[in-house]
């Protein structure tokens, strides 16, 4: 009874409707009390819902003298409803696509901020089967993040297939983490030239971008596929001309 039940709620039946519809065609010919009854409704109730069933086609309604009587309908009626909203649905796909591809195209930003919510971001962020590009401060990064937290990310990425591409900021610490080689095989890094300076970091993943203030405990997740590619372009650039 359950499956029937959910079968009949996909059609778009509600628990009250698929009560009365069963009870009527379980029962029979029946009453408002009989259905109340069968149901196990209050009276109210059923006058309420049954004149939907009745206009789904699937009861019919009869006057019998004084008595409104309702009556069973072929189940064969179930799937001719079914297919009539598959078809109005068909009919409305041709809008409900261009309503998609609009809202697709727009940008989402999502904002974070506070060292846990930014840890739960690069969680995030790493389980991905893509190349991961970054460009990022090895100081800043360590101040927020602990070698733990650098090595779950990285495990996250080899788990999913993915791999990882640093450009480092030439400071003392990114030195030592290009020198290690970190992450490897996984993770590749590669030292930027002295005069490339930036205080914000920059991570491109599949179609999001993030914007990263170590500094001030805060990111920005932009989700759009154009403007994840053109920055990952950018950054790609800048890795093929790094030495």
């Amino acid at each position: 009874m359950e499956n029937i039940s959910k079968s009949l709620a996909s059609i778009g039946l509600n628990k009250v409707e698929i009560a009365v519809y069963l009870a009527v065609l379980k029962h029979g010919k029946s009453t408002v009390t009989d259905i109340a009854r069968n149901a196990e409704l209050k009276r109210p109730t059923i006058y309420q819902y049954v004149d939907r069933i009745v206009a789904c086609d699937l009861i019919r309604k009869t006057v019998v003298g004084k008595r409104v009587m309702y009556y069973p309908e072929d189940p064969k009626r179930v799937l001719k409803m079914s297919e009539t909203a598959q078809k109005r649905i068909q009919d409305a796909l041709p809008q409900l696509q261009n309503m998609f591809a609009y809202s697709s195209s727009r940008p989402v930003l999502r904002f974070y901020e506070g060292k846990e919510s930014l840890r739960n971001l690069y969680r995030e962020i790493t389980k991905t089967s893509h190349t991961v590009w970054s460009m990022f401060a090895a100081e800043r990064y360590f101040q927020v993040f602990s070698q733990k937290d650098g090595e779950e990310f990285l495990s996250n990425i080899k788990s999913e297939g993915g791999s990882l591409r640093d450009l480092v900021l030439n400071t003392p610490t990114g030195i030592q983490y290009v020198k290690e080689e970190w992450g490897r095989p996984v993770a590749k890094s590669k030292l930027l030239p002295k005069e490339f300076i930036f205080s914000v970091d920059i991570t491109i993943a599949g179609d999001k971008l993030l914007l990263v203030s170590f500094d001030d405990l805060n990111a920005v997740v932009v989700e759009n596929q154009a403007m994840a590619d053109l920055q990952r372009q950018f950054v790609k650039f800048i890795w093929k001309q790094t030495k």
